[in-house]
């Protein structure tokens, strides 16, 4: 069997997983989590007991969420919809909404989702603002602790080519993709080009944590063979910085 990533498949079985209480009656369970493997998305389902509802609040990324049992109320910035099992909604960032039980005898279900690991959630009333895999993070014990995305690092790396070698330098960085997808703690992996210098590029790669690149990668025989792929299209050599992260505004 063939493993391409250093992260394992996994199957979620909600019954089986750490719970958490949202107060008001509603309680929910973390699935795909940045603590899991996640990289772009976080998701999980959220369980309304009979005439329950979570407070008004905005996120910073897209949401959408998907009735799995049940018959809800959705209030979207004043806009109240009852939702049937199946029906499904896509929020904006920083627009407000909040989910209700529509029953006053049956429990409610949705599947929600988070179209970043760095999703956050801010009460309208209070003001009060955490991120989503914080709440995860807490539910989830492990020996020893897995690093939080807080402590996660972007490394960017600019990269000159030497003009007429682009094609080859792209499909160069392609088959370096499964090496660092091999690499321990590599999240994302992502190469753009400049619109005004076509033979600058730039290669974003999200580390679990800087030691993960310092200390793990670039001790490896991975290192070397991405150097040795592209190396040669290079007119300098590579400028690599790291950087954290400080905000998603939608």
């Amino acid at each position: 069997m063939t493993v391409p990533s250093s992260f394992d498949s996994l199957i979620l079985r909600p019954n089986e997983l750490p719970c958490k209480d949202r107060g008001g009656g509603a309680r929910t369970v973390p699935l795909v989590t940045y603590a899991r493997g996640g990289t772009t998305f976080l998701n999980g389902t959220t369980i309304f007991e009979p005439g329950a509802q979570i407070g008004h609040h905005t996120h910073n990324v897209v949401e959408s969420v998907v009735v799995i049992s049940g018959k809800a109320i959705v209030d979207i910035d004043g806009q109240r919809e009852e939702l049937a099992t199946f029906d499904t909604t896509f929020v904006p960032a920083n627009i407000p909404h909040h989910f209700e039980n529509a029953s006053e005898t049956e429990e409610m279900r949705i599947l929600w989702t988070y179209a970043s690991v760095d999703a956050t959630r801010t009460l309208v009333d209070s003001g009060e603002q955490g991120r989503i895999d914080g709440e995860a993070d807490a539910s989830e014990v492990s020996d020893p602790p897995l690093p939080a995305a807080t402590a996660a690092v972007i490394e960017v790396v600019n990269l000159h080519v030497r003009p007429g070698a682009e094609r080859a330098f792209e499909t160069a960085v392609a088959q370096a993709g499964s090496i660092f997808q091999h690499a321990a703690g590599a999240r994302t992996f992502e190469l753009v080009r400049q619109v005004e210098d076509p033979q600058l590029y730039r290669l974003s790669i999200r580390w679990s944590t800087l030691e993960d690149h310092t200390e793990g990668f670039r001790g490896s025989a991975g290192f070397s063979r991405w150097r040795e792929l592209v190396t040669p299209h290079l007119s300098s050599p590579p400028q690599a910085s790291h950087y954290s992260h400080v905000l998603t505004a939608f």
